[in-house]
């Protein structure tokens, strides 16, 4: 089928009419008939018809041609569908409480999803979240208005997101352990810090830092994760609180809340103390377990511990030496151990890893011969000394260095020689200055103690029971479950650099909760995808920028043609191996034109 048209004259004036016809053949003739006659018709409509025959013939998809197309707008897609689809499949809005939500079209449940989905791709501020889900696709597949996204409204829903954190707790244990029971073997504890900038808040204090911003006030940031690395228990304390008070109430949410039974709580030597391990081993039926390390000075300290075993050990010969070493036995390559038995209800084993010894071997060396260097520089400053020079700045001087250093205690305190230096003045006379040389002597016995520590660890646990004098909780099991405390790391890593919990940008108490939630929400979904991706390829893309690279360029692009004014939305398909990528997370469906595909013809 095609257009034709006839032209006749009337009172010298010229008319076209138009119709649909269709040609034929007549033997060897070939003749047309018309179809459907159309009668005037304008530029445009003309056009259009053409286009449409096009269509029907099959020549073209769309009623347009290329060089009508206007782009718009493009619209992060993909990569948000992924993050929505991780929420959807964990049915985390079922997680909150329906009394302690705002019931309405933006709804507590909407805001939190929304804000982890951004906290997983472009972790954003509160003031510029608005403009970051308008240019998403989020509206359109959670059917809200963007405009709702106000300051007002997050902080009011932040309130609300706090309130249900308990909630959020229970709903993610729950899910976790029926997924996999044996995840919580082992529970992995830890706390880090994270600081704010430029604000007040009363949960901010000054305190030991782990982001290297001693001058900073800070909030402590805690959470437990199971042996999978997912969390399900998470806080925020004050910047000034001391982690060995920390662990009380983790305990008890062990016990009373998840009802955990023959798990083991894993945590690190900050947490370590008497009452902390007795908190953890005072129910009669032992329902708890407690996996830690010790401080390198609580060592020595141990029953059964004999530190002169490493003393001929040196970084040249430690190892072929490490082999021989009597009671040891090979974990892997980075460990020896010696089970050290149960010493009053406790069990400890001992350990040394080659690698850190010769790293804190050559590193004590070196700061020692650095400041041996620094001492002599020193005095060649004070031979040139063109005024005397303070005893007292001195002092502090060297006192700093050594701090810098932290090589404090191997060293006594600095004595001084007085020196006489003369000065020649501008008038060429001389003048005699008063000064001093100093000498620091080391501790070569605190030295040598600290050298029989070199990449030695010793662990301890609770799991004491016993069958024909054999522990049922091998030293392996022991350290297996801290070695896995990494998984913990791995959290802490992921919400500081790529969640960018720090610093923190609000400053009520709730609201810096809130934010912590709901990174730690995020932290959870990228650990699934994170887990789902390395089920395939291999790779755990955890802590990398790579985790949502596959989705990152299928978006949704708003195009508009300018001849006949309609507006379309098309979303670009990833490539070849992106795509792969996606079948094989189950996400195909996401790609479904259908759910984003409008057209609408402009009057």
């Amino acid at each position: 089928m095609h257009l034709v048209y006839g032209t006749r004259y009337y009172k010298k004036k010229k008319y076209t009419s138009y119709s649909i016809a269709e040609s034929y053949r007549e033997g060897k003739k070939v003749r047309k008939r018309k179809l459907f006659p159309l009668g005037k018709l304008s530029e445009t409509e003309v056009e259009q018809i053409k286009l449409i025959l096009k269509v029907v013939k099959g020549k073209e998809h769309i009623l347009s041609s290329i060089e009508n197309i206007i782009p718009l707008k493009s619209f992060s897609y993909l990569e948000v569908a992924v993050a929505n689809q991780l929420w959807e499949d964990w049915q985390i809005d079922q997680a909150f409480d329906s009394c302690k939500i705002t019931n309405s079209p933006v709804s507590t449940p909407l805001i939190a999803r929304v804000l982890t989905i951004n906290r997983c791709l472009k972790p954003t501020s509160c003031y510029s979240i608005e403009d970051w889900v308008k240019a998403t696709t989020l509206p359109q597949m959670l059917d809200f208005d963007p405009e709702t996204f106000n300051d007002d409204k997050l902080y009011y829903e932040l309130d609300k997101i706090e309130a249900n954190k308990e909630f959020l707790e229970n709903f993610l244990f729950t899910k976790t352990y029926q997924l996999n029971r044996e995840s919580y073997n082992y529970i992995n504890y830890d706390l880090t810090t994270s600081y704010f900038i430029g604000i007040k808040c009363s949960l901010s204090q000054l305190g030991k830092s782990k982001d290297n911003q001693p001058h900073r006030k800070q909030v402590i940031l805690a959470i437990m994760v199971n042996e999978d690395g997912y969390p399900f228990k998470w806080d925020v304390l004050p910047g000034n609180t001391a982690e060995v008070t920390t662990l009380e109430d983790k305990v008890k949410a062990c016990k009373d809340r998840f009802h955990l039974k023959g798990v083991s709580l894993v945590f690190d030597r900050g947490v370590v103390s008497e009452n902390n391990l007795q908190l953890v081993d005072e129910d009669k039926e032992k329902t708890l377990k407690y996996l830690c390390t010790l401080d390198k000075n609580q060592i020595p300290k141990v029953e059964g511990v004999n530190l002169q075993l490493f003393k001929d050990l040196t970084i040249k010969n430690i190892k072929e030496e490490i082999e021989s070493l009597p009671g040891f036995t090979r974990y892997d390559e980075l460990l020896y151990y010696q089970d050290l038995g149960e010493v009053k209800d406790k069990r400890y084993i001992l350990g040394i890893n080659p690698t850190l010894f010769i790293e804190g071997r050559s590193n004590r060396e070196e700061k020692i011969k650095f400041f041996t260097q620094f001492i002599h520089q020193f005095n060649q400053g004070l031979q040139k000394a063109k005024r005397e020079r303070s005893k007292e700045v001195i002092k502090n001087s060297i006192k700093k260095e050594l701090a810098r250093l932290k090589i404090t205690r191997f060293f006594e305190k600095p004595r001084f020689s007085k020196i006489n230096l003369t000065r020649v003045l501008s008038n060429g006379s001389t003048k005699r200055i008063p000064g001093y040389k100093v000498s620091i002597k080391k501790k070569e016995e605190k030295i040598k103690e600290a050298s029989l520590l070199d990449g030695v660890c010793c662990f301890v646990t609770n799991h004491t029971e016993e069958k024909d004098n054999q522990f049922l909780f091998p030293p392996e099991k022991v350290i297996y479950g801290y070695r896995n405390k990494r998984k913990i790391e791995d959290a802490f890593k992921h919400l500081k650099s790529f969640l960018k919990i720090r610093p923190f940008h609000v400053n009520l108490d709730e609201h810096v909760r809130a934010v912590y939630t709901v990174c730690v929400l995020a932290y959870f979904l990228n650990l699934n995808l994170a887990r789902m991706r390395s089920k395939y390829e291999g790779t755990d893309f955890l802590n990398s920028k790579k985790l949502y690279r596959p989705f990152k360029n299928s978006r949704l692009i708003r195009f508009k043609d300018k001849k006949f004014g309609w507006i379309r939305e098309e979303i670009i398909n990833p490539g070849p191996d992106d795509l792969k990528i996606l079948q094989q997370l189950g996400f195909s469906h996401l790609l479904d034109r259908r759910k984003f595909q409008r057209s609408t013809m402009k009057n």
